[in-house]
């Protein structure tokens, strides 16, 4: 029988493939968000999420007899707060935009971690850094301005701009976070962190304000936690054995899957505007994760 260990062998041999893996299941998490009905709450599409992730994660804990305390209390509980706010956004964004339009905004989240590292990590904001927010910013204008938007038949809100763009920075805080910690931390500690920050503060919400699921809105709310549990731990373990900066470039394929799904299930339109701007986009990912000069 293979051990555990064993198995986390083998996926830290994977090196960058992990992020494929880990970019894939997200955006099966993504697809699943995207066909639950809007009658259920987003906090409580997290809740449950955060419930299936926290029973797996403590059951693996068990097993490996970890102390799942962690060392650095502070640190992992901010990685649940801003995993928890990214996680809200995210959905909301998923929920009330075309899911490859709501992707691309999320995956600008590898140029603030290009600004983040500068602040938090020691890293020097270089040239490449300025160039890349002016091409990356360029791409999203030329994905969200009004002509295009017009000539796919898309109507978005503002907030809902907004609330996707401040998911994409929470998630940059979070992986800043997940790589400091990744130095100190279990895989597996780190991973419970976010589930358990999330149920705790979410609980009393989703009591208060209950809404029960049909049989079809908890199989896609199963699939939310299973895919997200995926893509999370292979994520984590990419993260630890990759610079963070390489590794956002890597899981930027996130895009190209959530395109895919958004043609293939929801009649999405992707023309020649929004592949402009989506490679824009990569292009300014590309350059603020290249030749990143730490401080001495």
């Amino acid at each position: 029988m293979i051990s555990i260990a064993e198995i986390e062998k083998k996926f830290n041999s994977l090196n960058k493939f992990n992020l494929v893996f880990a970019s894939f299941f997200f955006s099966l998490m993504t697809l699943c968000v995207k066909n639950i009905d809007k009658r259920i709450p987003i906090y409580e599409l997290v809740f449950f999420r955060s419930l299936l992730s926290l029973m797996i994660t403590l059951f693996i804990i068990n097993l490996k007899k970890i102390d799942p305390r962690g060392k650095n209390r502070p640190l992992l509980i901010i990685r649940g707060v801003l995993g928890t706010l990214a996680l809200i956004c995210i959905f909301y964004a998923i929920r009330n935009m075309p899911l490859s339009i709501s992707t691309v905004i999320q995956y600008t989240y590898p140029i603030f971690i290009s600004i983040f590292a500068g602040v938090f990590i020691n890293e020097k904001i270089t040239r490449n850094i300025i160039i890349a927010l002016i091409i990356g910013w360029i791409g999203i204008l030329v994905i969200l301005n009004p002509i295009q938007l017009s000539n796919i038949n898309v109507e978005i809100e503002n907030a809902s701009i907004l609330i996707a763009f401040f998911g994409a920075i929470c998630t940059a805080l979070a992986y800043v976070t997940v790589k400091k910690l990744s130095f100190t931390e279990d895989v597996y500690v780190i991973i419970e962190y976010f589930p358990l920050v999330s149920f705790i503060t979410l609980l009393p919400i989703v009591l208060i304000n209950w809404v029960t699921p049909n049989w079809t809105e908890l199989v896609w709310i199963i699939g939310i936690g299973i895919f997200t549990q995926l893509g999370q731990t292979f994520l984590t373990i990419g993260l630890k054995n990759l610079p963070a900066s390489e590794a956002s470039t890597i899981n930027y394929l996130q895009v190209l899957f959530g395109s895919i799904w958004g043609v293939l299930f929801f009649s999405e339109i992707i023309n020649i505007n929004f592949l402009l701007g989506a490679s824009l986009v990569l292009l300014g990912t590309i350059l603020s994760t290249t030749k990143i000069i730490k401080r001495t």
